[in-house]
C-alpha cells in the first residue's frame, strides 16, 4: 500500500478496467483504476482532460459503483475522491479469459477417411 501526506487513507494498487459515466448516464469514457482506497482512487484515462469534474465510476466485473469528484489531474492520471461510500452489488459482467494457442484435443475435428 502507498500513502503520502495529502492522503488520509492508504491506497491499494490494482489494475482494473472501469467506466466513467456522466451526462445522465448517456456518456462514458473507458479508464483503468490504478489504485483505490475507501475514500478515492487514481484513474488512468487516455483523454484525462475530457473527464468531467463529477461522474460515477463503474467497475463492472466487481459490481462496484461510486459517485466521484476530481481532486487532481496530471497527464493521463486523474485522482478522484468518492462523494459517498461505494456500493458493491452482484457483478453485472463476467470476466472471461480465453487462452490463446493450442486447442484441446477434445474439440478438434477427426479427419475424414
Amino acid at each position: 500500500m502507498t500513502t503520502d501526506d495529502k492522503r488520509g487513507k492508504a491506497r491499494k494498487r490494482i489494475l482494473k478496467g472501469a467506466r466513467i459515466v456522466f451526462n445522465g448516464r448517456a456518456s462514458t469514457l473507458s479508464c483503468t483504476v490504478r489504485d483505490i482506497s475507501e475514500k478515492g482512487a487514481r484513474l488512468r484515462v487516455a483523454q484525462g482532460q475530457a473527464v468531467p469534474s463529477r461522474f460515477d465510476l463503474l467497475i463492472d466485473t466487481d459490481g462496484f459503483e461510486a459517485p466521484c469528484k476530481v481532486a487532481w489531474r496530471k497527464g493521463e492520471d486523474v485522482g478522484v475522491t468518492f462523494e459517498a461510500p461505494p456500493t458493491v452489488s452482484a457483478s453485472k459482467r463476467a470476466q472471461v479469459i480465453t487462452a490463446i494457442g493450442r486447442t484441446p484435443a477434445s474439440t478438434l475435428r477427426k479427419p475424414r477417411p
